[in-house]
């Protein structure tokens, strides 16, 4: 077990000095600015409750431990699916399980060293979105040191829990369907699951249950929650654990964790006697070849110098990647979390219809960047080393540069014009807005692909682990970043034609057109510039790049 950790301390610090310590440390800029956020939500929503005079001491409790049951219950589902895939990934996928096998280290110790692995690489997200809400309920709720650590301690079996269960479900489900195949249909499961869980929060509308007003509905909505069936899940133990540390009640609170070390040793049995009967004999079914029934319908057919089969080779290995169209149900999420946030925003006054108007479509390019990144940055590097035969056929390179960014392209145009026409739909804009939409979305666009189809072919991945992977490399970051700076510099720049033009039309000026399409015409010179400058780059990198 030394030697493993060893093993990836060296990992760590190899990377580090291969000169990726910028990215851990912008990875570590943005997770803290993501703790932030949710720590100042979670920060106003538990200081509501303490400071609110009208609620009872109890009421407030009772409230704080239905809020945290919410949370934990979508946490600890997220959970539970990360730990099955993780697990099913590691303990029977893993490339490095041939060769621990084959040394004098004992079955018992590696297969406990893959269950610490899946527990890191599975827990990691939940752990971090749970340490503002924790952090801040202690704040809140429970500030004494022994208090803070009856939470932590529960928190931790809370976790426990949830991937030893995760763990558990991977040993069996292999017995009875195949891995490689199982895993891309719990992928895109556990994508339904998320994209469902933020769209039923959000229709759930809960700031309406933070105003007094509200009480009596606050009661009937945690009133729903109140399930019997709920008390049978950790989840549920975490939330009541919790409340009981801030109301004092010691040996309640020991209860709870008697449960948890009992759910946590029956588990822990099952995994062992489960490793002990079938770990190996699934895992050497799995590595045995199979009967070849797939007979594929290919044909050898004459390469014309034309897009159409580029056109079916980028569908196929598109509904083929369940790790690629998968995604799309995320964006659907959000699209249809943005529209309600759209048509549930207070309007008293048309200047505040205006400026949610201009958001809307800052948003817009806003979520197709996340698409380019995901999807336009990575096509290049997922050829893998498959570009041998794109770039030994009859066929013209400039012709793939351009089909490559015109395949990409025209998606997320519509993608980006659907999202103004949904926000047009739910906030009727008013000519200006239309306007601003065509001068503004069409460039912006543009441009994003084009440059994130740059960086992609910049990238030194020709045989990446997955899309994740490459997302992560230097270029990956590096379009995240300058996405987002030319995102805010756009708005910024944008903005004062915009101020110009409602100002005058709300002191009933004579609107200054001239200075507003100088203001425009600047814009779509700059973006001009850019996207002939980096569409001239990208086409030079294709063209000189080797086999």
């Amino acid at each position: 077990m030394k030697s493993l950790l060893k093993l990836k301390f060296l990992q760590l610090r190899n990377s580090l000095k291969r000169g990726e310590k910028k990215k851990f440390l912008l990875f570590l800029l943005l997770g803290l600015f993501f703790m932030l956020v949710l720590g100042f939500f979670f920060n106003k929503l538990f200081g509501y409750l303490v400071e609110v005079k009208e609620f009872p001491q109890v009421f407030k409790v009772f409230l704080a431990e239905k809020l945290l049951m919410m949370i934990y219950m979508t946490l600890f589902s997220m959970l539970l699916l990360s730990a099955l895939l993780t697990a099913l990934d590691v303990f029977f996928i893993s490339r490095d399980l041939h060769f621990l096998f084959s040394t004098p280290m004992p079955l018992r110790s590696a297969f406990t060293w893959k269950m610490l692995e899946t527990a890191a690489y599975s827990s990691a997200m939940v752990v971090f979105f749970s340490l503002p809400v924790l952090f801040f309920y202690c704040r809140w709720f429970a500030p004494g040191a022994g208090q803070i650590l009856q939470v932590i301690l529960a928190f931790l079996l809370f976790i426990t829990a949830g991937v030893l269960t995760g763990i558990l479900l991977g040993l069996v489900i292999p017995a009875f369907f195949s891995v490689r195949r199982l895993q891309p249909v719990l992928s895109v499961f556990s994508i339904l699951l998320i994209s469902f869980i933020v769209v039923f929060l959000r229709l759930l509308r809960p700031e309406r249950f933070l105003e007094p007003s509200e009480i009596d509905n606050v009661l009937r909505y945690m009133g729903s929650l109140d399930l019997k069936v709920f008390y049978y899940f950790p989840f549920s133990w975490l939330a009541r654990a919790m409340s009981l540390t801030t109301e004092g009640k010691i040996a309640a609170y020991w209860k709870i964790i008697a449960l948890f070390i009992l759910l946590l040793t029956g588990l822990l049995a099952l995994v062992f006697w489960l490793r002990k009967k079938i770990y190996l004999k699934l895992f050497d079914k799995l590595n045995r070849g199979g009967r070849g029934y797939y007979k594929s319908r290919w044909r050898p057919v004459p390469i014309e110098n034309s897009y159409r089969s580029l056109l079916r080779k980028e569908i196929k290995t598109f509904l083929r990647t369940p790790a690629q169209w998968s995604q799309l149900l995320i964006v659907g999420a959000l699209v249809a979390v943005f529209v309600i946030n759209m048509k549930m925003i207070p309007m008293p006054h048309q200047s505040v219809k205006n400026f949610v108007c201009y958001l809307n479509l800052i948003m817009a390019v806003f979520i197709v960047s996340g698409l380019n990144s995901r999807f336009t940055f990575t096509s290049i590097p997922n050829e893998g080393p498959g570009q041998v035969h794109i770039l030994s056929a009859p066929f013209a390179r400039a012709r793939f540069y351009r089909f490559k960014l015109v395949f990409h392209l025209l998606p997320l145009l519509l993608v980006g014009f659907t999202l103004y026409g949904l926000g047009d739909l739910a906030l009727h804009f008013d000519g200006f807005t239309r306007l601003i939409a065509l001068i503004f979305l069409t460039p912006a666009i543009v441009f994003l692909t084009i440059f994130s189809l740059v960086l992609g072919i910049e990238t030194n991945e020709t045989n990446p682990l997955s899309p994740e992977h490459v997302i992560v490399s230097k270029q990956g970051i590096m379009y995240m970043l300058w996405s987002m700076i030319y995102l805010v510099a756009g708005m910024l720049f944008m903005a004062r034609p915009v101020g110009v033009f409602y100002w005058h039309r709300f002191t009933r000026e004579a609107v200054p057109y001239a200075e507003i399409a100088a203001w425009f015409g600047a814009f779509l010179i700059v973006n001009l510039a850019l996207i002939i400058y980096y569409y001239r780059k990208g086409r030079r990198l294709w063209m000189a790049r080797e086999i």
